[in-house]
């Protein structure tokens, strides 16, 4: 019954699943997490109001710097930051990494950067998801963009 609740709520929506796969009723799907893909995107966390402690912010950036170094081993990856922070977080990227001008406040890119689908013939298109802070719990005036 449960199961039945679901599907009828994801037709209601517009949506259908085919083979485990939620899709929209244009045929497009969000690709699961461990599918291949052609490159990662990243956000760079800035907002002194969603990491007040500058030291943990530092700390952040250091972590998402060695994250963004560690998968550029294996595939590209475009970090999304203001061009404002580019020269300081070159400083800790490698050049396979690259920056986009495009302002970020924190590092959510699966919650607020664009999402990419596909269809049955291969076809990609990006959709975006109206990123809200989490319920109006925090203001994100760039990731909501």
């Amino acid at each position: 019954m449960r199961r039945r609740r679901v599907l009828k709520g994801l037709s209601a929506a517009g949506l259908i699943t085919m083979g485990g796969r939620v899709m929209a009723q244009d045929g497009f799907y969000v690709p699961a997490e461990e599918e291949a893909h052609e490159l990662t995107f990243m956000q760079w966390p800035v907002s002194r109001q969603v990491h007040p402690d500058p030291v943990f912010l530092r700390l952040l950036q250091r972590t998402i710097a060695g994250i963004a170094n560690t998968i550029s081993d294996f595939g590209p990856v475009v970090l999304l930051a203001c061009a404002n922070h580019h020269a300081s977080i070159r400083k800790q990227v490698s050049d396979a990494v690259e920056l986009w001008d495009i302002p970020t406040e924190d590092l959510w890119c699966r919650d607020s950067g664009p999402i990419f689908v596909r269809n049955s013939m291969g076809d990609l298109a990006i959709r975006h998801i109206r990123f809200n802070g989490w319920g109006q719990k925090q203001v994100h005036k760039e990731d909501g963009r």
